[in-house]
């Protein structure tokens, strides 16, 4: 197929437009949708934030309409929320949200007490998906950094 040189441009930048918007729908990327609750008759939650950590910049929006949170059953979450109601992965957590961390460092930043804790406490949170693991160490997926920190400050006493 031969193209002018700015048929190409024009491919190209169509090409790049077709990329962001599958981009923007990615877990962990901001929603560039706005939410419109007065869509539904029984409105809706939605949760977003933007923050620079040590391991860097996340922006991320999530919303889902009143129906679906009373309608359908929670137990995923409340499984996932479990794995959070524990001191020691608290503080895990929070340092991670930092830098990514091996067991090691865990236990050299007197977290734990010693690796086959953390370990203990890494498989939990692994397994409710809040921590992956990568090149040996540990750290919180894009997509779980802002759903963890919106669960810290909706746990404040209001």
């Amino acid at each position: 197929m031969n193209s002018t040189p700015s048929e190409t441009v024009a491919r190209i930048e169509a090409l790049e437009e077709r990329v962001a918007v599958l981009e923007a729908h990615l877990p962990g990327s901001p929603s560039e949708v706005p939410i419109d609750y007065n869509a539904t008759a029984d409105g809706g939650v939605m949760l977003h934030g933007y923050v620079t950590l040590g391991t860097g910049d996340y922006e991320y929006q999530w919303a889902r309409p009143t129906h679906w949170i009373t309608d359908d059953p929670w137990d995923g979450q409340i499984e996932r929320l479990a794995a959070l109601a524990h001191p020691v992965r608290g503080e895990m957590l929070r340092y991670l949200l930092n830098k990514p961390a091996t067991a090691a460092d865990l236990v050299e930043a007197e977290i734990v007490s010693s690796t086959g804790t953390a370990y203990h406490h890494l498989k939990e949170l692994q397994s409710a998906g809040w921590v992956t693991k990568t090149a040996g160490a540990y750290e919180i997926p894009p997509a779980r950094v802002i759903p963890l920190m919106t669960i810290m400050i909706a746990s404040e006493a209001h």
